[in-house]
């Protein structure tokens, strides 16, 4: 810590992706994975300011992901968390890299002895991942033993409930990694280490690389020139926040000399996460069909935001709700009750004193049979 579908569908949206963000004039994206090299390492050799170097016991359920004939010393290529006996929460792009998988946990320094290790039974990434800079970057992993986390200390991580309360724009989020420390990885040091980042308006200042910024699934920290942020080998550390993970490390500007992109949890993010860990089957699909034109819309305290809402589906009227509106937020619909296939207007009247941030908001369809839907607007409040 300076403190990558093998189908071919996969690989067409990949490509898209890079080409439309090239087409937009953005810099290129890319992962924290351990074999990354930075653009323009070889001219660069910065140190991870502000990085501390701590032992496992400070935060148990650290654990370091490895795979064969990774560059880095005994394979390290990416960093999880222990969130159960045989589940790790970890990054998506983690299981693109090349190589069998394992993972080694309760060593500060990854060159000493000893350690346990254990093997991967299941690597499952979201169902909406596509690559890394489009959201959705978060997979949970089944091991083949249980994971020895003393007095079972496994990692809390934010869902939709914690929406709007467990962090927000100017708060720290700390980091932990046993990733790279300088850019060429000269030092070939796997201690875990920690840093603190300062979390930022990435709708405002993390955008103009890749396929740019999404504050519906995605968080930025840090700082504009990196001077402290995170390296290679730290893909899929957690970011916490409010003693919770509110992100897992997923990407920067090639050249890591920027902000660091995690992937976002306070929303259906973690909620899949948490139904893994708690049935290991995806959600059934919602029996009404929510749309929102459009998903996202910022504004200062103070002003109006506005997106609409259309349905489809379930039987009579459907009534529309909100959950997870920021504090001071007066949230109206017009109308609030509308026949499938209609639509209802939806106006965020944010207050003045309303806190600078982008807070994701639940939309809930429901109709007179008790069927629902769910979709999900990102509204950014800025100063």
């Amino acid at each position: 810590m300076r403190t990558a579908l093998a189908a071919a569908l996969s690989v067409v949206a990949l490509t898209a992706g890079i080409a439309a963000a090239q087409a937009a004039g953005h810099d290129r994206a890319a992962t924290f994975e351990g074999d990354v090299v930075p653009d323009g390492a070889g001219s660069a050799a910065p140190r991870f300011v502000g990085g501390t170097k701590v032992h496992v016991s400070e935060f148990p359920a650290i654990i370091a992901g490895l795979r064969e004939n990774g560059a880095r010393p005994q394979g390290q290529t990416c960093t999880g968390s222990v969130v159960a006996p045989r589940k790790i929460l970890i990054a998506a792009h983690c299981a693109d890299a090349e190589g069998k998988k394992s993972f080694l946990y309760g060593l500060d320094d990854l060159n000493a002895s000893g350690g346990f290790r254990t093997e991967v039974v299941d690597y499952k990434k979201h169902p909406k991942y596509v690559n890394f800079d489009q959201g959705y970057d978060v997979a949970v992993v089944t091991t083949a033993q249980d994971i020895p986390v003393p007095n079972g200390e496994y990692a809390k991580f934010a869902t939709s409930a914690d929406a709007g309360s467990v962090w927000k724009v100017g708060d720290n989020g700390t980091g932990y990694g046993y990733g790279k420390k300088d850019f060429n990885d000269n030092k070939k040091d796997v201690t875990l280490e920690r840093a603190s980042l300062p979390i930022v308006d990435g709708a405002r200042q993390c955008t103009g690389v890749g396929n740019g910024f999404k504050a519906a699934t995605m968080i930025c920290a840090g700082y504009s020139d990196g001077h402290v942020t995170i390296l290679p080998g730290d893909s899929g550390g957690p970011l916490i926040a409010g003693g919770k993970i509110v992100g897992v490390a997923s990407w920067s500007r090639s050249d890591f000399k920027w902000y660091s992109v995690y992937g976002r949890l306070d929303n259906d993010m973690g909620d899949w996460v948490k139904q893994q860990i708690s049935g290991g089957n995806d959600p059934a699909p919602s029996d009404i069909t929510v749309g929102l034109t459009p998903a996202s819309g910022s504004g200062r305290a103070g002003s109006l935001v506005q997106t609409k809402v259309t349905a489809n589906g379930g039987s009579g009227q459907l009534t529309v709700t909100a959950s997870g509106a920021p504090a001071g937020t007066q949230v109206n619909f017009s109308p609030n009750t509308f026949a499938p296939g209609g639509s209802s207007d939806v106006w965020f009247f944010t207050g003045f004193q309303t806190p600078a941030g982008s807070y994701p908001i639940t939309l809930t369809v429901t109709s007179e049979d008790g069927k629902t839907g769910t979709a999900t607007f990102t509204l950014t409040v800025t100063k």
